[in-house]
């Protein structure tokens, strides 16, 4: 006997998101291309979607990506996949050494998402956030670390197509000024947040590449008044060791 579906746009929303599944930012025109539904109804589909945060809009572009309220779905299968599990006794030793808050995190898109997370042991003030929390390519030290590793043309194309809007007044919101910064970090080897996330944070971070390909990325956060020359340092030691240790691991 034949299945009766109810809920037609549902299906419709379905596969829309199927669509943008492959990571690819794209128009209204472009969906409804690879779709087969109409324009009008993708514009009307995707306004509730974003809405409800299953999509995302870049207001430069009107070019639509997945939306953060997908990328947290999908952290019950994430969140024990071999990469969290494998870090996990690296990201304690690291602790051991650094008693900060540290973070692993998985590029989604435009955007990284918080897998794994580690707070002080002995640190009264210390920065908070929450597994599964999404953070901008742009504007964290961790996106900004996975944004490093872009080929250039990447990088414009991610540019074009983002809205580089500010979360404090320290946000880098002009292009040439982030493609600059993109260049310091690629020479230094690590990613810098000097309170562009969030006033008074600062946080170091660095990818973590398998066979040549960045699959995660891992930072150390920190008060900003807490923060010294030698303990930057020291920091920046210590993550370079974690990192060294896991893409052993990972490429074994």
């Amino acid at each position: 006997m034949e299945r009766k579906l109810y809920g037609t746009v549902l299906i419709k929303a379905s596969d829309i998101l199927d669509t943008l599944a492959d990571g690819k930012a794209k128009s209204i025109q472009e969906i409804s291309a690879e779709t087969g539904i109409g324009a009008p109804t993708v514009s009307k589909i995707l306004t509730t979607l974003e809405y409800l945060h299953y999509v995302s809009k870049a207001q430069a572009t009107k070019h639509y990506s997945l939306g953060s309220k997908l990328v947290q779905f999908g952290l019950v299968h994430t969140q024990t996949t071999d990469i969290v599990d494998m870090t996990f006794p690296i990201l304690e030793r690291l602790q051991s050494k650094i008693d900060e808050t540290i973070h692993l995190a998985v590029p989604q898109g435009d955007k990284v998402v918080y897998v794994n997370k580690l707070e002080p042991k002995h640190q009264g003030i210390y920065m908070t956030s929450k597994i599964g929390m999404a953070r901008d390519l742009y504007s964290s030290g961790i996106g900004k670390s996975v944004l490093s590793t872009f080929p250039d043309e990447k990088v414009d194309s991610y540019l074009r197509r983002t809205d580089l809007k500010p979360f404090t007044k320290h946000t880098i919101t002009n292009p040439m000024e982030l493609k600059d910064d993109i260049e310091k970090t690629r020479k230094r080897g690590y990613a810098i947040d000097n309170e562009e996330q969030e006033e008074g944070g600062y946080c170091i971070a660095i990818p973590i590449e398998k066979a040549g390909k960045t699959i995660a990325a891992m930072s150390i956060s920190i008060p900003k008044f807490r923060l010294t020359t030698p303990y930057k340092t020291e920091i920046v030691k210590d993550l370079n060791i974690a990192k060294s240790n896991i893409e052993d691991e990972l490429n074994k």
